[in-house]
């Protein structure tokens, strides 16, 4: 900013106010653009109401109280979309063709919105949304017209344009609430080269810098922003690139490193100037990446007629739904008086407050960003009643679960039932007779889950009353946990006939304490929809056993064993009462205590380490465990832990390309590779991903590599330690043009000799482009393994054009057939049944001493093989 601070713009877009939009009024599938939303309201009741709705319309749906809202969320610039004819005549209403008249509403409404920023303190960004003419084919965001010259058709409107940035640099040029001048929104016309657009952009920057040099001039990319095309290098020092974003994966800096390319290429700031229109997890995990890499951003919309994606949602009156219903050709016209007191109202409703908050939206871009736990929605006693849909505001895998979170292109979407709340799980609007709060969950599908934080007033055992219905005979199943341990056993839901129908799904013999926190419903299966559950208390808990519930591995060394109950912490029983097995193995346990995540649980600690590929069972045969009601814990016996140990690559084996660690500077797309899945793509020299690898067996191994480019590429692999200590590389492997960017060869590289041990393997891309889309790590001839001559013969031996096999094996024996260099590079890979006569070919080989490898019946065979020429 001016004071030479850096300024990481957090904007809201004012969406819908001096430019109507179709999708935001409900109109689009009749009107669009604002010309047709307006002639479609004068058609029917007039012109003076019209404009009197008009006027209303800019009065209301942007004041004060927006702005000072915006600040107290955590927003600190603005970003106002500005239509041009409220500022100047279009060119076929000047009097005098190539002049212009200026109008006063538009000014006098920024005047308001600065002044009204000043005051909370935040910025102004000033976005032609509506250029003249229109700037796009899409009508919708910038009020084209077809039947008229656009932007691009006419010398006129683009003068006009320039002319309009001009007006408002001169009278803006020294006011430092003033950020920013944002110049065309989302450009999407054919420009060849975009050399009209650039044109364009030089001449509204060279008449605003006749008036002001202070503020910084933004540059939209064509096709909605983001195709910056005859656009680079930078033509003024005081600029920044404005790429949008919708409908994409936010997975990584990957997924907005086509606007980082940008800044680092041309040294020159980006700023996303326009994202939004989707879920709360979306949201989150863009703004993370985007603030991760300093770069700012603006949201949109600030608000829409019945939404629950942007911060606030306009009420739609009765009216106005039968005014949308009859322009959709679903119902009769109404009466003049009716539909002007509909549009009216609806006028009324867009203020700031008339509208509701969906502060869920707010709480997922500011404190979920640096704050990612679970918040209580609403407060919830038990015993009572919790409303499903009234679940932990959070973020996804925190708050709840659902395996549709977020839009991307193409969907599936988020929320199906469209209100109340802005995530993935599946509300909808529902009225039942039976403790209903107006909603109910829906479209429940298999691993979904809530979770409602919890005051307990009373140890007890409950009977849970889930309000449920389906419309099958088997209507899938759930259970219920509280802070991580399971409560009850599976339950099907009940089949009630319809999905409009609900009945109580009764739950039995439910122990919950006082010191539980946190409750979760979980779908095992989907297929069922919920709207409540009601807690009722039914007896002490003494009136059911203590019992061992499940375990898991809590670190390299420690189980965690969940029992039903409490626990009385002073009694959780000698070492010698339990017994864990490691594959088998006995293992020792050399202390117990309670687990801080829940005290139904408690922790052994064993004297050895577990790993991923490990299988433990543990067993209690004691009699001082007991639960805080004064039962013993039943004894229990080789039940099987959950292994929750972090997996890593297994070498040997296939490592998936995209299923890294952690990486710079790559991008993953669709591949059209044998099996589907995805490859890493657009790779640059200095890029590199990391990936967590066990080695099994001391040996020499090979790699092959499956890749695609039009171009030779390269690569090497550096092995670490697992605290990130640099142990060695392997040779370089170049990877040769297959001819296109999803042509795919497979090269064969040499990774020598690798110890048996976790590590990191880290893959540095020395020469690009490349596509790649896994790579094989192949064993070879084992360190400490002996020659097998006795029992493997190879012959002729020197070998010419090939060889042949003999040894123990009956005819048609499967055998594996492995040959490799003294370096360890597999030259030879083959599977065959034994043939006594068959011939193994030698042709590519070259001059030199060789390793024959056969494998059979899981036994290793070697033998030295001499080719000469």
């Amino acid at each position: 900013n001016g004071y030479g601070d850096t300024l990481l713009i957090r904007a809201m877009g004012i969406g819908g106010w001096m430019v109507q939009e179709g999708y935001m009024l409900q109109t689009a599938s009749f009107a669009n653009p604002q010309h047709k939303i307006k002639d479609t309201i004068e058609d029917l009741i007039g012109a003076t109401a019209t404009q009197a709705f008009y006027d209303a319309w800019l009065e209301n749906h942007f004041n004060k109280a927006d702005v000072d809202s915006m600040a107290a969320w955590g927003f600190n610039t603005i970003r106002v979309p500005m239509h041009y004819n409220l500022f100047t005549l279009p060119i076929e209403e000047e009097p005098v063709l190539g002049q212009n008249t200026w109008r006063t509403k538009g000014f006098n409404l920024l005047d308001s919105v600065v002044t009204w920023a000043e005051d909370a303190g935040l910025y102004v960004i000033l976005d032609l949304h509506a250029a003249p003419g229109g700037q796009g084919y899409d009508q919708g965001i910038s009020d084209y017209d077809p039947t008229k010259p656009s932007l691009w058709e006419s010398v006129h409107n683009r003068t006009k344009t320039v002319a309009l940035w001009k007006k408002l640099a001169e009278k803006f040029a020294t006011d430092t609430t003033i950020a920013g001048y944002d110049l065309i929104n989302e450009p999407n016309w054919n420009l060849p080269g975009g050399t009209l657009l650039r044109n364009l952009y030089e001449d509204i920057t060279d008449s605003i810098r006749t008036v002001d040099t202070n503020h910084i001039i933004f540059i939209e990319g064509n096709w909605f922003a983001n195709t910056f095309t005859g656009l680079t290098p930078p033509w003024d020092n005081n600029m920044a690139y404005s790429p949008h974003k919708y409908w994409s994966p936010v997975n990584s800096i990957a997924d907005i490193q086509y606007g980082l390319d940008l800044r680092d290429t041309y040294n020159v700031p980006i700023w996303f100037g326009e994202t939004g229109e989707n879920s709360n997890a979306w949201y989150t995990g863009l703004i993370s990446i985007m603030e991760s890499e300093g770069v700012g951003w603006a949201w949109w919309p600030l608000k829409k007629v019945e939404t629950i994606n942007a911060p606030l949602s306009i009420t739609k009156n009765l009216g106005y739904q039968q005014l949308l219903n009859y322009w959709s050709g679903n119902a009769s016209a109404p009466s003049v008086a009716d539909a002007t007191a509909a549009l009216m109202q609806l006028a009324t409703n867009l203020k700031a407050e008339n509208c509701t908050y969906n502060r869920g939206v707010i709480d997922a871009m500011f404190r979920q960003i640096y704050d990612p736990t679970a918040l209580p929605w609403k407060e919830h006693t038990i015993p009572g009643i919790v409303h499903a849909s009234e679940y932990d505001m959070g973020p996804l895998g925190v708050a709840y679960y659902d395996t549709e979170s977020m839009q991307l292109n193409p969907p599936p979407a988020w929320n199906s039932g469209w209100t109340y709340r802005n995530d993935g799980v599946d509300v909808q609007a529902f009225s039942d007779f039976v403790n209903s709060n107006g909603y109910c969950v829906g479209w429940v599908d298999t691993d979904d889950w809530m979770q409602y934080t919890v005051e307990i007033a009373q140890d007890s055992v409950y009977t849970i009353k889930v309000r449920q219905g389906a419309n099958g005979a088997t209507g899938g199943n759930f259970y219920f946990e509280a802070d991580g341990v399971k409560l009850t056993p599976n339950y099907y839901a009940s089949n009630t006939g319809s999905w409009s129908i609900l009945a109580d799904k009764v739950i039995p013999n439910v122990i919950l304490s006082s010191e539980d926190k946190t409750l979760r419903f979980v779908a095992n299966s989907g297929g069922f929809n919920v709207a409540s559950f009601e807690f009722i208390p039914t007896g002490s808990t003494t009136a059911l056993d203590a019992e061992y519930v499940s375990s898991n591995t809590y670190s390299y060394t420690e189980i965690e064993v969940k029992t039903n109950k409490p626990l009385d912490t002073t009694q959780l029983g000698n070492f010698a009462s339990y017994y864990v097995t490691i594959n088998g193995n006995q293992a020792s346990v050399v202390n117990i205590a309670p687990s801080p995540n829940n005290v139904r649980n408690f922790i052994l600690t064993l004297n050895q380490n577990m790993t991923f590929l490990d299988e433990m069972k543990v067993s209690y045969s004691g009699t001082a465990l007991k639960a805080k009601d004064g039962t013993a814990v039943d004894p229990f016996t080789q039940e099987l832990v959950e292994n929750t140990l972090p997996t890593v690559h297994v070498i040997p084996g296939k490592i998936e390309a995209e299923a890294y660690s952690s990486m710079d500077g790559i991008s993953l797309e669709n591949t059209s590779d044998v099996g589907g899945g995805q490859n890493i793509g657009y790779l640059d020299g200095g890029d590199y991903l990391l990936y967590d690898i066990k080695v099994l067996n001391n040996a020499t191994y090979s790699i092959d590599y499956r890749h695609a480019s039009q171009s030779n590429g390269k690569i090497q692999f550096e092995l670490y330690d697992t605290s990130g200590t640099y142990l060695s590389n392997m040779p370089e492997v170049t990877l040769p043009s297959t001819g296109g960017w999803q042509t795919w060869n497979t090269t064969s590289g040499n990774a020598g000799v690798l110890t048996q041990g976790d590590y990191i393997l880290k893959l540095n891309v020395i020469q690009a482009p490349v596509n790649i889309n896994w790579f094989e790590f192949i064993q070879g001839i084992g360190v400490e393994e002996e020659m097998a001559s006795d029992n493997l013969m190879v012959y002729p031996n020197p070998a010419q054009d090939g060889f042949k096999l003999g040894g123990m094996w009956a005819e048609g024996a499967p055998l594996e057939i492995y040959v490799y260099d003294e370096s360890g590079r597999l030259w030879i890979k083959e599977s065959l049944t034994y043939a006594s006569d068959r011939v193994i070919s030698t042709k590519e080989l070259s001059t030199g001493t060789y390793l024959v490898t056969v494998v059979s019946s899981g036994k290793r065979f070697t033998e030295k093989l001499l080719i000469v020429q």
